[in-house]
């Protein structure tokens, strides 16, 4: 028997991932907050800029150097705007990663798990599919096995923390247990 399913949407309405959303919110409530007040202060800034940049193009008589001028600064701006929104969003999207890599962790075991309980053969993801039967969809498994074995993950990422690092350091485990060899500690990968 082949089934379908989608492992993203499996993490996303895990109780564990939920509940750390939720947990992320009240944390980080405070960069969450000066994220968004930046956020409007400088949509404000780019829509003066843009005007002055449209405004110089309908000009008549129409000043090229004028106009290259406003959607240079134009341009300029809004890629710094885009940088410094990048940085304050940098720690709650770094949250959100290391929720993510917890859950993930455990996701071949919840997949076996839901593609045992349904004697299935071949498990496809949602999109390898043209065309499915909803009974051939076991993401609702998956979430429950999710919900049984990660009940709940840790939302701040220790020092150091990079997405991939923990599933470098399982995957190293692994490689280390199938050698006999011991493997090394698992810990963040530093910058």
């Amino acid at each position: 028997m082949v089934v379908i399913a989608d492992v993203d949407a499996a993490v996303q309405q895990s109780a564990a991932f939920t509940t750390a959303v939720s947990q992320i919110q009240t944390t980080y409530a405070p960069q969450i907050q000066n994220l968004n007040t930046r956020r409007q202060a400088l949509q404000g800034e780019l829509q003066t800029l843009f005007q002055a940049a449209q405004a110089a193009q309908a000009a008549t008589p129409r000043n090229e150097q004028a106009v290259q001028t406003a959607i240079r600064e134009f341009q300029t701006r809004q890629q710094a705007a885009e940088r410094e929104i990048g940085e304050l969003n940098a720690p709650i999207e770094l949250a959100v990663a290391y929720v993510q890599e917890q859950i993930t962790l455990r996701m071949n075991e919840a997949v076996t798990a839901a593609r045992t309980a349904r004697r299935a053969d071949i498990v496809l993801t949602r999109g390898a599919a043209i065309q499915v039967a909803d009974s051939a969809n076991i993401t609702p498994a998956i979430v429950a096995e999710l919900n049984r074995l990660v009940p709940n993950v840790q939302i701040v990422p220790p020092q150091g923390y990079e997405p991939g690092s923990l599933v470098r350091a399982a995957q190293q485990q692994a490689a280390a247990a199938a050698a006999g060899t011991p493997a090394p500690a698992a810990t963040p990968e530093t910058r």
